[in-house]
């Protein structure tokens, strides 16, 4: 089963419920702590490469020019793993929009400065006045057996796809996942290679490629709100309409041909969540044209159903 990574998703409440929903139900301003729990992304651990010796008081400003005080601190082997906020809000979520592009500036700023990555791999928050927490930890997915890799004809076409496919699986980046799947649903969308062959050999058998839809389930495994009004099942051609603006954003970061722009919007949590939703959602689709892309190649080398279209492949042939 395909499982997102990296989701934004709702918080979960943490102790007392009663104490969660008379925060929620509360709408006037008041004191929220946020934790930041912090990642080198190839360790996935609670910890970065950055040496901290004791916790200590920083000054964070955030891309608008909010200064925010923080409170770093480290974990069992003295490394950064933790950055505490406190914000004023309305709410939870507020509480963290509020804090998200500090933390999230601060971490770009480390990183050039440090050479190394880290990320924000989770979070709690804490109504100060209600005493309500939440929390948002890392995913972490069940196992699965290990498949067994039939011998398949698999062509140039396919390798390239198989690797795009890859990369955005064990990508942490949700512009890179978002790119990364985008290839290889435009390639299906518009029938480019491995696709055009395979769909040709397919008919000859007798088989049809079964196209990839969109229901309700995969929007909130997905965690991607902008959907959520569509009539269901969603079909490929439509959501590739509602991704093409955000996979344009995700090319405007990465591709040396887009000159630069205001690039403070890339520190809210509210576009953030929009990436991660789309990158996953385009991952879920990309993972679904290549099962049913194998399964068809698969079906074409079954000895029984090989045997059965001869005629036809020459007819065809001939003609």
């Amino acid at each position: 089963m395909w499982v997102p990574y990296h989701a934004l998703g709702p918080l979960k409440v943490e102790g007392d419920r009663e104490a969660a929903a008379a925060s929620e139900r509360d709408r006037t301003p008041r004191s929220f702590l946020i934790s930041f729990f912090l990642c080198s992304p190839w360790t996935r651990t609670i910890e970065t490469d950055i040496g901290l010796e004791q916790e200590c008081r920083v000054v964070l400003d955030d891309p608008a020019g909010r200064i925010r005080t923080a409170r770093l601190c480290c974990g069992a082997s003295g490394r950064l793993a933790e950055v505490l906020v406190a914000v004023e809000g309305e709410s939870a979520h507020a509480a963290l929009a509020e804090a998200w592009p500090a933390v999230h500036a601060a971490c770009a700023r480390w990183s050039v400065a440090t050479g190394r990555g880290l990320a924000v791999i989770g979070w709690k928050i804490a109504d100060t006045v209600h005493r309500a927490r939440w929390a948002h930890t890392p995913f972490r997915p069940s196992t699965v057996p290990l498949p067994e890799l039939a011998t398949l004809p698999l062509r140039c076409e396919h390798w390239l796809l198989l690797r795009a496919y890859e990369e955005g699986r064990r990508g942490w980046s949700a512009p890179l996942r978002l790119l990364a799947a985008n290839r290889i649903l435009m390639a299906h969308r518009n029938r480019d290679e491995p696709f055009t062959t395979t769909d040709r050999l397919a008919r000859a058998h007798g088989l049809t490629r079964a196209e990839p839809v969109i229901g309700r389930l995969d929007l909130v495994l997905a965690d991607w709100r902008a959907l959520v009004d569509e009539p269901l099942p969603i079909p490929l051609d439509r959501v590739a309409e509602r991704l093409r603006p955000v996979v344009q954003r995700a090319r405007e970061l990465l591709d040396d041909r887009s000159p630069p722009t205001d690039g403070t919007s890339w520190y809210d949590l509210t576009a953030e969540r929009d990436l991660t939703g789309a990158a996953n959602l385009a991952d879920l689709l990309a993972h679904r044209i290549l099962c049913e892309e194998l399964s068809l190649l698969q079906r074409m080398a079954d000895p029984a159903v090989a045997a059965e279209p001869r005629e036809e492949r020459r007819d065809a042939a001939t003609g």
